[in-house]
């Protein structure tokens, strides 16, 4: 199966030379898009709720490159309007101009119209990152250009790709924010790798959740290709409406790609294998449960469509290091191992990564909860974790559950520091203490990095 990769651009950004921009939100996203664009010689405008954002250095270097920060962009006659993937279709600012008739355009998808190689995008509630960068992983060990970003994270957004020479492909990760208001976004190959509950808040509801995650195959052709996961009921259910050729993958069945017996397969041929992809502590991992193996089976799907032989798979699995933040080993002190999950931000993923591993954990846990249903987070807790503590805004929530299910080896900390503490305290030689919150991190935290580098710094002082 080889498909070409061949892709001329919809449109050249130099049409957009006698029109100005306005970008709503001036953070990686934003101020990314607005550098391109200045650089171009297109004017800029741009807004922020933040007023520390708007002192910051970054919109100081930009606005000596051209950038007019506005507080009332009232008297702005017709721009292109581009928001952030955090400003809402609620927000003040995206109603004022939707009402105006003025479309509301993303920075991902806007910028997919540029580029002249062929976009891999892909999606999911857990495991995109991963995906994303084990699929760039393996097209450079064939020999090929690759641009990998988009709300990866940490990464490029995708419109750093407008300030570099032309490459074959571009793999974006693609996120529900994105997908709500994309309007062009037209990927060669589309990859759907789950829907599980998150971000409700945003979505109002799970079907509209799952619609927008099924937007990133609604204007593929049929020369396009969509993988999708056959083990997610909620994915399956979505493939008749998709126009594209779909190659299926599958941890429990014989798919298009599958995994049998420690190797993954493609269409019945056996391509690489298992442990090839597992690095730090394989023995202590359930390697069929283990969230990369999933997202691996993905990937090779992908490199399979474009011909990618086998070998080359190989070498860009073998020995991939987890990124930042998902499952991330951090230390093996006196004979336990720490892990990083602080990308685990809801509860299926905090579920996920409990099943991942063969024993019984220290799981540290907790954060700003997303109005998500946890019953079935608590039910793996109790039946995965041999201590628990508890940290942040959902302490008393999860204290509450877990006692309503008898399970009273849970310990309640203020600091990231005094949970790493804790751990070290009742951790035993082959124990794993895990960061793994299932919630979001900004009741004590910037974002999911700084939780996580807070962590690991925390972990790295043990003596």
């Amino acid at each position: 199966m080889v498909a070409g990769n061949c892709h001329q651009p919809m449109i050249s950004l130099g049409e957009y030379q006698n029109r100005c921009f306005l970008i709503l939100g001036l953070g990686r996203a934003g101020m990314t898009l607005a550098n391109s664009l200045l650089r171009a010689g297109i004017k800029v405008y741009g807004y922020d709720d933040s007023a520390e954002m708007l002192n910051s250095n970054k919109v100081k270097r930009l606005s000596a490159l051209g950038l007019e920060v506005v507080k009332d962009f009232c008297g702005l006659v017709e721009p292109v309007v581009v928001a952030s993937p955090g400003f809402a279709a609620t927000h003040q600012a995206v109603r004022y101009w939707t009402e105006k008739g003025v479309p509301v355009y993303d920075e991902l998808d806007f910028v997919s119209q540029f580029v002249p190689g062929v976009i891999i995008a892909v999606t999911g509630t857990n495991g995109k990152s991963t995906t994303v960068a084990l699929i760039g992983k393996i097209l450079k060990n064939a020999g090929y250009n690759v641009f990998v970003g988009g709300n990866l994270a940490p990464g490029r957004p995708f419109s750093t790709s407008l300030l570099l020479p032309p490459r074959d492909f571009y793999v974006a990760e693609v996120s529900s924010f994105q997908l709500a208001r994309a309007k062009f976004l037209k990927p060669r190959v589309a990859v759907l790798l789950n829907i599980t509950d998150d971000h409700l808040d945003r979505h109002s509801s799970f079907d509209n959740y799952a619609a927008t995650k099924a937007r990133i195959f609604s204007r593929q052709g049929a020369e396009d290709y969509a993988v999708v996961n056959y083990d997610d009921p909620v994915v399956r259910k979505l493939v008749p409406a998709i126009n594209s050729q779909v190659l299926f993958f599958s941890l429990t069945q014989r798919q298009d790609g599958y995994y049998k017996q420690g190797w993954f397969y493609f269409q019945g041929q056996r391509v690489a294998g298992v442990r090839s992809v597992v690095a730090v502590g394989s023995r202590f991992f359930n390697l069929r449960r283990l969230p990369i193996i999933e997202n691996a089976l993905a990937a090779i799907c992908v490199a399979k469509i474009f011909g990618v032989p086998n070998r080359s798979v190989e070498k860009g699995l073998r020995g991939f290091k987890p990124l930042a933040h998902r499952l991330e080993f951090v230390r093996k002190f006196k004979g336990v191992y720490y892990i990083n999950n602080s990308m685990c931000t809801n509860p299926m993923a905090g579920i996920r990564s409990l099943q991942a591993f063969r024993r019984k954990v220290i799981l540290i846990t907790g954060g700003k909860n997303k109005d998500l249903p946890i019953d079935d987070y608590i039910q793996a807790i109790v039946r995965r974790a041999k201590l628990v503590i508890l940290l942040g805004e959902t302490t008393e929530l999860m204290a509450k559950k877990l006692g309503e299910k008898r399970f009273a080896r849970f310990q309640i900390v203020a600091t990231m520091a005094e949970a790493v503490k804790t751990a070290v305290r009742h951790a035993q030689p082959r124990d794993v203490v895990i960061l793994s919150p299932g919630f979001a991190s900004f009741d004590m935290f910037q974002d999911f990095q700084e939780r996580g580098r807070v962590f690991k710094n925390a972990v790295k002082q043990i003596k």
